[in-house]
């Protein structure tokens, strides 16, 4: 999960470079990717997909040990983080990553909405399931983490946001990364093996 964040700043910083006009105040991270965008088919497939499946692989692996039913679906939620960068790969928005276009850009919008809200979903199922071993510290951050992520949903979603929506969004993205490194972290120190989506 760590090497899929490090991909995600890294690469996010080099391809804006070769976008003179590009802002990370304004831009969002799709549009290094948009259609018809320079080095549009590596940003999709040396960049969104490779950090996509990093994501899946990472969750998959800590899914894999999960002895806990909230562990086990937040995982599930958390993967929709590796869908949304995944689906942006085969799917680039339009030019300017507009709220309503192609049937490209909406399918790219719908996944990107589902990305954000579950990867919000399963911090709030994380922190149901510290809270329930009376970890308090670890509830109450996932609850927050999870509920900026959900805010930040809903401030991307309206068009007065637009002239802010790149640093939304890479707010959004440092806490679901931050996050999803601590839940696999946390995770994988206290769980046994091949239960996931099991009941106890």
């Amino acid at each position: 999960m760590a090497t899929a964040a490090i991909l995600v700043l890294a690469e996010t910083f080099w391809f804006a470079l070769q976008r003179p006009n590009y802002s990370h105040i304004t831009n969002t991270i799709s549009e290094l990717g948009e259609t018809g965008a320079p080095h549009a088919r590596l940003v999709a497939f040396g960049f969104f997909l490779p950090v996509g499946l990093l994501v899946w692989l990472s969750l998959w692996l800590i899914c894999r040990e999960a002895s806990d039913r909230y562990a086990a679906f937040a995982l599930v939620a958390i993967a929709c983080l590796g869908a949304g960068y995944v689906v942006a790969a085969f799917f680039p928005c339009d030019p300017g990553a507009p709220l309503f276009g192609t049937w490209r850009t909406q399918i790219h919008n719908v996944v990107g909405f589902l990305d954000y809200s579950g990867t919000g979903v399963g911090f709030l199922l994380i922190s149901r399931h510290f809270a329930g071993r009376n970890s308090t510290f670890k509830a109450v951050a996932f609850l927050v983490a999870g509920l900026l992520v959900l805010m930040c949903v809903v401030l991307l979603s309206v068009e007065a946001t637009f002239p802010i929506r790149g640093a939304i969004q890479r707010v959004a993205e440092v806490i679901q990364f931050t996050g999803a490194i601590f839940v696999c972290c946390l995770l994988s120190k206290n769980m046994t093996p091949n239960t996931c989506l099991q009941k106890k």
